[in-house]
């Protein structure tokens, strides 16, 4: 049980405490949060309108828009790191099988399954905890599950205190 919650910790607790952290403090930069929790913080992203005259990096500017668009709460947040999960493991398994020749009709196929391919990945990515149970060395899903709930919310509220005491001291 203890190396579990080891394990708990390390895959999912750490890695989703820090996305969560990082969303939050990416998406303040642009725009005044008053939430104090998670349930406040996705009713405010249901209603934000971002500032597009903010200069940010183009990725930077792609998280901020889809943790908008995956509502910033518990789910909407695992649902986005297993979509950016699964996106970046088909990255490296396509750059690992190139073989350097291409055609019209291979290049329309490869456009045409890409797409696809990104909405598939969106359904398994709702489908979050079936994709993790089959990725992540961890043998008790619950505790899996209450490591993860715990560091979102440890995350989410650290990261509204200190931006609302950052905003608080301007």
């Amino acid at each position: 049980m203890f190396i579990d919650l080891i394990k708990a910790i390390i895959f999912a607790g750490i890695p989703i405490a820090a996305f969560s952290y990082y969303l939050i403090i990416l998406t303040g930069k642009k725009v005044q949060l008053k939430s104090t929790n998670a349930t406040q913080l996705k009713k405010e992203l249901k209603n934000l309108k971002l500032d597009k005259k903010k200069e940010e990096s183009f990725i930077e500017n792609i998280l901020q828009k889809k943790f908008i668009k995956f509502g910033g709460g518990f789910y909407g947040v695992l649902t986005f790191i297993t979509y950016i999960h699964i996106e970046g493991y088909q990255v490296v398994q396509f750059v690992g099988s190139l073989s350097g020749e291409g055609s019209g009709a291979g290049i329309f196929s490869f456009i045409l399954s890409f797409f696809i391919d990104m909405i598939m990945n969106f359904f398994t990515a709702l489908m979050w905890p079936f994709y993790w149970f089959k990725f992540l060395p961890i043998d008790s899903f619950w505790l899996w599950l209450v490591v993860a709930i715990l560091a979102h919310t440890i995350a989410t509220r650290y990261a509204l205190s200190k931006k609302l005491k950052k905003q608080s001291d301007n």
